[in-house]
């Protein structure tokens, strides 16, 4: 049963235009809860010009301070100066307005809040988890996962007192038991914009389907546990012209691909397209005949969704939340890491079209049925309803 005319407080670091994944289903279960009748409020991080303060698609959007490194990038010295405004605006609020239930996005930095004495202390709370957050996920960069680990106590303490705990994927949930065996988890999937991200056959698009030539593309930050030097490997080992790879996005990890680009020949087969507003990732989705990411480490793989959405067979890592998107009817997983896997999957996927038709119009089925924000929003209603 879901509760009408619920007042919620929503906390998370990043909001559009700031962030990804976690900042886009801020966006997005804030809009869906608006329009149902609740009455909503989020509690965000302020960048440049940025109003500290407006109402937008029904939605009361508070916006504090922090020093981001950009507008892409939060770092630590965003996440926890963005902690310590955040507190002085809960103390301010708290004695102006009551809220019926908090959901803090990201255990840490953003649940650290549910600690403090003055925020809402009696309102009863839940933690979506984000993969970043959570102790054992991001083990490639070791200053995450040292803090992660020394925090462990901490997230314990957040997820015990909260009345529901969420975790993006069955992947990430079994990544979360291992710091909490006892505790309960929800499994809420991310959602995607199925009216923004569809198939577009439109002229100037590329053919797909092509006896001859195959277009990759990932889209990803570009750090190391993406993968993204997997796959660069694989196609120098294939070393076929007619295979393509567009990368699209920016990253500390950049440089660092550009020059083994380089160092492995593939100057002309790998373009780097940089960043790319998210209203604009539809038309190059759909100018590709493939989407691939053989990530290390996946909480749940937005990216994927996205790709899926516009009809786009997908290549991705066994790990984390890519199997709960990724069946054999709609996709191939490979081991991350294992290059003779992802190069396979390659050639599987060039000289197999039947069989990319097939998982073209499996995919935008699959998004549609489970993963619309839509779907994904009423699921978060319901579980209010619980608490």
């Amino acid at each position: 049963m879901v509760f009408q005319d619920m007042k919620i407080l929503m906390l998370n670091y990043e909001f559009p235009p700031m962030g990804g994944g976690a900042g886009n289903a801020t966006d997005n279960i804030s809009k869906n809860l608006a329009l149902t009748g609740h009455d909503v409020t989020v509690l965000t991080s302020r960048y440049g010009k940025q109003p500290p303060f407006e109402v937008k698609n029904g939605v009361k959007i508070y916006r504090v301070f922090s020093l981001r490194n950009s507008i892409h990038d939060c770092g630590f010295k965003g996440a926890y100066t963005y902690l310590f405004f955040a507190a002085v605006k809960l103390m301010e609020m708290n004695r102006t307005q009551s809220f019926d239930i908090l959901h803090f996005f990201f255990s840490l930095p953003t649940g650290l809040l549910s600690l403090l004495p003055w925020a809402f202390k009696n309102t009863p709370y839940i933690v979506s988890l984000r993969g970043s957050d959570v102790p054992y996920y991001d083990i490639y960069n070791k200053k995450v996962h040292l803090f992660n680990l020394i925090l462990k106590p901490v997230n314990r303490y957040i997820w015990g007192k909260a009345k529901e705990v969420v975790a993006l994927s069955r992947g990430l949930k079994t990544t979360a038991l291992r710091t909490a065996s006892k505790q309960s988890f929800e499994v809420i999937p991310n959602g995607v914009e199925t009216d923004l991200f569809k198939p577009s056959f439109k002229p100037g698009h590329c053919k797909k389907h092509s006896a001859k030539q195959l277009r990759l593309i990932t889209v990803s930050r570009l750090i190391n546990r993406k993968g993204i030097d997997h796959i660069l490997e694989a196609l120098a080992e294939l070393n076929d012209k007619d295979v393509e790879l567009l990368i699209v996005g920016t990253g500390s990890y950049e440089n660092s691909l550009k020059k083994m680009c380089s160092e492995l020949k593939l100057d002309n087969v790998v373009t780097f397209y940089g960043y790319c507003p998210r209203e604009k990732l539809p038309k190059l989705y759909n100018k590709a005949d493939v989407f691939i990411l053989p990530s290390l480490a996946e909480s749940f793989g937005l990216v994927f969704a996205e790709a899926m959405a516009c009809g786009l067979p997908v290549i991705g890592g066994r790990t984390g939340g890519v199997p709960d998107l990724v069946k054999e009817e709609n996709g191939i997983l490979v081991e991350p890491g294992n290059i003779r896997e992802i190069k396979n999957a390659v050639v599987k996927m060039k000289q197999k079209q039947k069989m990319r038709v097939s998982m073209e119009e499996a995919n935008r089925k699959r998004v549609l049925e489970y993963y619309s924000w839509e779907r994904v929003s009423n699921l978060y209603f319901e579980l209010y309803g619980k608490v």
